[in-house]
């Protein structure tokens, strides 16, 4: 039974059409035994198939939800279609999840079943699973060796598979899948938010395809491309990007893990790949300290060539021919220096998105310049999540580019300082905007009203359309002296900067502006070798007047810039980095606001205790 021609509304279609369409040998790449090895397309639908009809002899019908608890790989996109075939609900859970989320999601979802990964996630559902009486069968994608747990109903997911894989399961599937309809909730994703419960954004099969077929034409891709699938699939943009992928014939490969994404460029050498910011900013770090560590002659090659490639950058923005000297110098430029630093992402890549923060318009800059196209874009969960996009031949940095075909955007509350406009809330109305927050009608009334969806960010939109996002709303603050500003343009200030990781600016109600900061310690350890300062631990690093002095100095370099009660007046530097397992990133690596003022409370309070702004270090 084939998928009709123009009824792809729903992602059962578009996934089936993707297997009769393309029938690719390489339909999907994933490492075991040491190396990339291909799937087909046609092997893939009898895994779908055969896992569906075994999810189905277990309890999951239609409507029911289905919990997915694992690091991104090619079981967990086969768990999601055969979930979605069935007419169930797929319910991704981040696998950095505490055990309290875990719980709280299991529960409010009212999950029948959970696939997840691994033996530390199956230890986690272990601990709550007595205090889950809806759960009633658990799937491992890694062997289970345990005869205890067998005995409690933990299966493992390819023996699975492998009962249930015979000729007939395909067909059964296939007219399964093609009863969904358009309108139908394939999917309930828990943000993971900065603070209290998460919640759950209910989305359709139509949000999801009708975002899908509104960006699909604006970055034609085709079969011969490879694309690099290792953000989060718990996350709705690489989600939505790899139906994407499949609806155009690109071959899925998916990395092993961040740490392992580096090796797994090289061996994929893919041509398109989604990121987050922070995987540029350190790119761009790594590439900053080789060329300090170099010889006097190769940082000037390194400078000529970086100056050569912005020459060329508004031309390779606007898809203009460039002028015959500017390519000459960029053409030796790349030889010399560009080839070997686009080799580290595999030597292939054409196209990244970039998504889920922003991204500063100077790190930008320098991926244009040496040769990658960089397209920044907007969008949440509730909206499935593209609102706006750079484009070929239509970008511009230190914007999200214009708003997709079929999605409007309103511009709402005014925030405005003597100085000029903070920015104003986005609305955003469309086919791809959330049916609301699953069992939270209080949340849904404020988010949701009059056919428009609060975002809460904050934004200005200039005259060509392009949209530029200038904060979120929840985190503008006042200063006493009742100046508004936006922490996220001071944090965007530092990304990419050679000597700063991560940084929180603070100030609510404050006299002043103040920022708590996590340095780049291989920068500074290699300041302190320079200058013979001599340390023991990363406290005693960050504590030396001298290093103390030397971040002082960047700090204000930073914002010289900007209008006095925007400046950061006093800074903490700190001897370690914010991060998920601490809890003080969100699993879309956000920094959690309200824990880290709450874990440093004291350090805050002294700093403002100070009459003189200064720095302090702890």
């Amino acid at each position: 039974m084939k998928v009709p021609s123009g009824s792809l509304t729903t992602l059962n279609t578009l996934f089936l059409s993707a297997v009769d369409r393309y029938r690719k040998p390489d339909a999907f790449l994933t490492k075991r035994d040491g190396r990339y090895q291909p799937v087909s397309s046609e092997e893939a639908l009898r895994k779908v198939a055969a896992l569906a009809r075994g999810l189905e002899k277990r309890g999951l019908g239609r409507g029911d939800r289905l919990a997915i608890l694992a690091e991104s790989r090619l079981e967990w996109s086969l768990t999601d279609y055969a979930a979605l075939g069935l007419g169930a609900v797929s319910v991704p859970i981040y696998p950095t999840f505490l055990d309290f989320d875990l719980e709280y999601i299991l529960r409010d979802s009212g999950a029948k079943g959970v696939v997840l990964s691994t033996a530390d996630q199956l230890r986690k559902i272990r601990d709550i699973h007595s205090r889950l009486p809806e759960l009633e069968f658990v799937l491992v994608m890694d062997e289970v060796v345990d005869p205890v747990l067998r005995e409690k109903g933990v299966e493992g997911w390819w023996e699975v598979v492998a009962s249930e894989d015979r000729p007939e399961a395909v067909e059964s599937f296939r007219a399964r899948a093609l009863q969904a309809d358009a309108g139908d909730i394939a999917t309930i994703l828990y943000t993971s938010g900065t603070t209290g419960n998460p919640k759950g954004v209910m989305l359709t099969h139509a949000n999801l395809a009708s975002n899908i077929h509104a960006t699909v034409d604006l970055f034609p891709l085709n079969p011969v491309d490879v694309g690099m699938s290792f953000l989060p699939l718990s996350h709705i943009f690489e989600r939505m990007l790899d139906f994407s992928y499949l609806h155009q014939g690109v071959s899925i490969a998916y990395a092993e893990s961040f740490e392992a994404l580096p090796q797994n460029l090289l061996e994929v050498r893919p041509t398109v790949m989604a990121v987050v910011p922070r995987v540029l900013e350190k790119v761009y770090e790594r590439v900053q300290e080789t060329v300090r560590q170099g010889s006097p002659t190769r940082q000037k090659l390194f400078a000529w060539a970086l100056r050569a490639g912005y020459a060329a950058v508004p031309y390779r923005l606007e898809h203009r021919p460039l002028p015959l000297g500017i390519a000459l110098r960029r053409g030796l430029g790349d030889r010399l220096v560009f080839h070997k630093i686009r080799g580290r992402l595999g030597g292939r890549v054409s196209v990244i998105f970039s998504g889920s923060a922003p991204l500063s318009a100077d790190v930008g800059r320098f991926f244009w310049a040496v040769g990658l196209s960089v397209y920044e874009g907007y969008g949440l969960t509730e909206t499935s999540p593209v609102i706006a996009v750079n484009l070929p031949g239509r970008t511009r940095l230190g914007t999200v580019g214009p708003v997709i075909p079929g999605v409007e955007v309103r511009l709402g509350d005014d925030f405005s300082n003597d100085e000029g406009r903070v920015g104003r809330e986005i609305l955003v109305s469309g086919p791809n905007v959330s049916p609301g927050y699953y069992k939270l009608e209080d949340e849904n009334r404020q988010a949701f009203s009059d056919g428009w969806f609060h975002t809460g960010d904050l934004g200005t939109m200039d005259a060509d359309g392009f949209l530029a996002i200038t904060g979120r709303k929840k985190h503008l603050f006042k200063t006493s002296g009742g100046k508004y500003v936006p922490p996220e343009k001071l944090e965007n200030l530092f990304q990419g900067h050679p000597c700063i990781t991560q940084v929180l600016v603070i100030g609510d109600r404050r006299k002043f502006v103040s920022a708590l900061i996590v340095p780049n310690f291989q920068r500074l350890e290699a300041y302190a070798s320079e200058h013979g300062i001599s340390f023991a631990t990363r406290e005693d690093l960050v504590g030396h007047h001298e290093i103390r002095a030397f971040v002082e100095r960047h700090v204000e370099t930073l914002m010289a810039a900007l209008p006095p009660h925007e400046r950061v007046r006093q800074i903490a530097v700190l001897p370690r980095e914010f991060t998920i397992e601490s809890g003080e990133l969100s699993p879309s690596l956000k920094i959690r606001r309200r824990v880290v003022e709450e874990r440093y409370r004291d350090l805050i309070e002294e700093m403002y205790q100070r009459r003189v702004p200064h720095v302090q270090v702890v």
